[in-house]
């Protein structure tokens, strides 16, 4: 058996403690790097979009709501109806809207609207009209000692935009999206709002910030945080829906199940210079992707935590899944501390960062690309840099094991460096074909880089 030199005393033995191995990866010792343009060349220490605990969303622009300053967007400043600082008035002024056909609203500037009467599980009367709302700093919120009821509802005809507000507070039993649901043939947009502390309990409730059903959502320089649901999508549950999220936040959310920030399922989702952070789930603690089309782009993904699998994105579906200028880093799971692939998902992955994420008892610290007897994922990774990512069984970089053996993973200009595993090999585990092209560079990963493999790994030594 090849080993590294300076690890054939571990290899031999066939165990090592990943907190206890000697030299065990340090982030400082890494080199730095340019983003993945060149993944030949240095570690996965620099990047455009910061580091993995940076709040920017990707390399243009800081994400989430910057809170709102007088005059600050031109928005607001005498438009609309003015509604004075009670929550009957603001209840009057939507009803009214509605019944208007339409309507533009303006909140006392920051001021806090709280909610106390549940009408139909809402605490708002439900928006089918065109409504756009300037909050200028204010806060609409459920009393704590209220029944449980959501914020908004928006239903069939409905339209409502939402500015410089803050939704916060809601909660329903049973029942989807805690804070607000766009339901089907709607559409929600939101512009730097604040969506915070909503709730949707029991197992089969989905979206404890925003449900969308069959809806076209906007979300941009927003803040989704601190929501919880005893389902899937702690921050957002997307059903069959299509959703833009850009230069937003969505963090500390938590999902009884599966997609603790975020879940797009049989929709279209694009999220781009986004934050998806320290969400918690049972699979998939950032991101759960079931959906016809999940992109993301100049985005991190980060620190979130899986029970299960998939700490950073689990995917499960039929369809495509598109990363690009992505960094995954410090995300916790069973299995799959990165990214878990799994099923007929189609997946591309180029100029990104997988990073120092953690497969707690299992395989694949940084990717788990798995097979099923219904399904294989075929994957292609491009320019982009795997590192310093751990794992408690086989492949701290990448676990590739597809039902069947001639299914193929495609490398070009890829990176697989310091990663580090319980399990040889340490580096990529190949159960099918790799195809590799270009510059695609596999060092100094413990015990081995892919002895130990069932298959070859072309290019790789060791």
């Amino acid at each position: 058996m090849a080993t590294l030199a300076g690890f054939a005393t571990v290899a031999a033995t066939g165990s090592m403690s990943l907190a206890q191995a000697p030299g065990a990866v340090a982030r400082a010792s890494l080199p730095g790097s340019d983003g993945g343009s060149a993944p030949g060349k240095g570690g996965p220490e620099q990047h455009r979009s910061g580091s993995a605990n940076s709040d920017q969303g990707g390399d243009k622009s800081a994400a989430g709501n910057p809170g709102w300053k007088r005059d600050a967007h031109g928005d607001g400043k005498g438009k609309g109806t003015p509604v004075p600082c009670d929550p009957n008035a603001l209840i009057a002024a939507i009803t009214a809207a509605n019944q208007a056909g339409g309507g533009t609203l303006r909140l006392a500037e920051k001021c806090t609207y709280t909610l106390t009467v549940n009408q139909d599980d809402n605490g708002l009367p439900q928006v089918f009209q065109p409504i756009t709302i300037h909050g200028q700093g204010a806060t609409i919120i459920r009393a704590a000692a209220a029944d449980n009821f959501r914020i908004f509802e928006v239903v069939t005809g409905g339209d409502l935009t939402l500015k410089d507000l803050t939704v916060a507070g809601g909660q329903v039993a049973d029942l989807d999206g805690g804070g607000i649901t766009a339901g089907e043939g709607t559409r929600l947009t939101l512009e730097r709002v604040t969506v915070r502390d909503n709730i949707a309990t029991g197992a089969s409730s989905e979206g404890g910030g925003i449900y969308s059903d069959r809806s076209k959502v906007t979300i941009t320089k927003s803040t989704i945080t601190r929501n919880t649901v005893g389902g899937d999508g702690g921050g957002f549950y997307n059903d069959n829906a299509v959703v833009s999220i850009s230069k937003s936040k969505v963090t500390h959310n938590t999902a009884g199940d599966e997609g603790g920030g975020l879940v797009n399922d049989d929709g279209n989702a694009t999220v781009s210079h986004a934050v998806i952070s320290d969400n918690t789930a049972v699979d998939g603690g950032g991101v759960h992707g079931d959906g016809d089309l999940t992109e993301i782009v100049h985005s991190t993904i980060a620190r979130n935590t899986a029970s299960g699998l998939g700490g950073g994105i689990y995917d499960d579906g039929d369809e495509a899944l598109l990363l690009q200028h992505v960094k995954v880093a410090e995300n916790t799971a069973t299995s799959g501390g990165g990214l878990y692939l799994v099923e007929d998902i189609g997946a591309t992955i180029e100029d990104s960062k997988i990073v120092y994420n953690t497969a707690t008892t299992g395989d694949g610290g940084g990717i788990a690309i798995v097979g099923v007897e219904d399904g294989d994922p075929v994957v292609a990774l491009r320019r982009t840099i795997i590192a310093g990512n751990q794992a408690g069984e086989a492949a701290g970089g990448i676990y590739f094991s597809p039902f069947n053996e001639t299914t193929v993973l495609t490398l070009t200009d890829v990176r697989v460096t310091d990663n580090l595993a319980q399990n040889e090999p340490g580096g990529v585990y190949n159960g099918g074909v790799i195809n590799v092209f270009g510059k695609v560079i596999i060092i100094n990963n413990r015990p081995t880089n892919c002895v130990g493999s069932p298959n070859p790994v072309p290019t790789c030594f060791g």
